[in-house]
């Protein structure tokens, strides 16, 4: 499929981006629902890619329209959470139990117990999550959510500035967002606040996959100063998604010790799968400064074209 013209409109613009987005969902949704592997990542990703274009062009179209198809996408995107969150934790426990068994410092015994605790029960838990996310998908509401996103690309509900040359307008727009990345990544750079953290790196995600809507084919308008720009905000989001990623296992790992000591099983194992379970981890991850600092560079180049 050819690209859009570069003298085309905005709303002519974006509404290529999202198309591309909406025919990678409708590729991605079988293999989720056969739990293929990486499809629930994928269809989650591009749900969020979805959500994020459409908040950062929000001002070619009716606010109210886009505003509720992003609500339906939330809702399926905290389905496809659910399941994901759990295959991470399961490939973070493999991966320590295997550490385990290649070091040869617990006992054999434990270690096994250990892996039940673990892996058994997650896999379980993954299975149960993905049967419920295969019913909803059964249901009436998302038969309408894809019904709402064929009808919003179909019959879009289009602003003034929706017609004006789109390199101009969608340029002004990611700058935009680049402002907003680079104002919450201030704000996180001066406090330990997990929240501030986690806004930092939703903002550097979004900022990524708004700049890359317009610059991979088939809306290709922009170049290496917009990829500098997705660039960073990758570097930010992976740099907080694995300080997140870290942390949310090392509690894991901490409850689950808690609660093998409270039935008497053996929770020294557990303890030492971990040791960041036993350690707090830094207020901000190693690469945050170098990440932030790269954004604002990023940002400031895209201001200054």
């Amino acid at each position: 499929m050819g690209g859009v013209d570069r003298d085309c409109d905005a709303g002519t613009a974006v509404l290529a981006a999202l198309s591309a987005i909406s025919r990678r969902l409708d590729e991605l949704e079988s293999p989720a629902l056969a739990d293929d592997p990486d499809a629930v990542h994928q269809l989650r990703t591009h749900v969020r890619r979805l959500r994020s274009v459409l908040a950062a062009y929000e001002p070619l179209f009716d606010a109210a329209v886009v505003r509720a198809l992003r609500r339906r996408y939330r809702e399926l995107g905290r389905e496809l959470g659910t399941v994901r969150d759990l295959e991470v934790r399961l490939q973070a426990a493999r991966r320590s139990l295997e550490k385990a068994r290649e070091a040869g410092d617990l006992d054999p015994a434990e270690l096994e117990v250990s892996r039940a605790r673990l892996i058994d029960e997650d896999v379980e838990a993954h299975r149960l999550a993905h049967a419920r996310f295969v019913d909803r998908q059964r249901m009436p509401r998302a038969t309408e959510r894809r019904t709402a996103l064929t009808e919003f690309l179909t019959e879009t509900p289009l602003m003034p500035e929706a017609d004006e040359p789109a390199r101009p307008v969608l340029a002004r727009l990611l700058e935009r967002e680049a402002r907003r990345a680079v104002r919450r990544a201030s704000r996180a750079s001066a406090s330990s606040d997990l929240e501030r953290l986690h806004a930092a790196r939703k903002a550097g995600r979004r900022l990524r996959y708004v700049a890359e809507a317009v610059i991979d084919e088939p809306v290709a308008l922009f170049g290496d100063a917009a990829q500098e720009l997705a660039d960073a905000g990758k570097a930010l989001h992976d740099v907080l998604g694995d300080h997140r990623d870290q942390m949310l296992f090392a509690e894991y790992m901490r409850r689950a010790a808690a609660h093998a000591a409270h039935a008497g099983g053996p929770a020294h194992a557990l303890e030492q799968l971990d040791p960041a379970a036993d350690e707090p981890l830094a207020d901000r991850p190693p690469g945050f400064d170098h990440a932030v600092r790269a954004l604002r560079r990023a940002a400031r180049s895209w201001s200054s074209r």
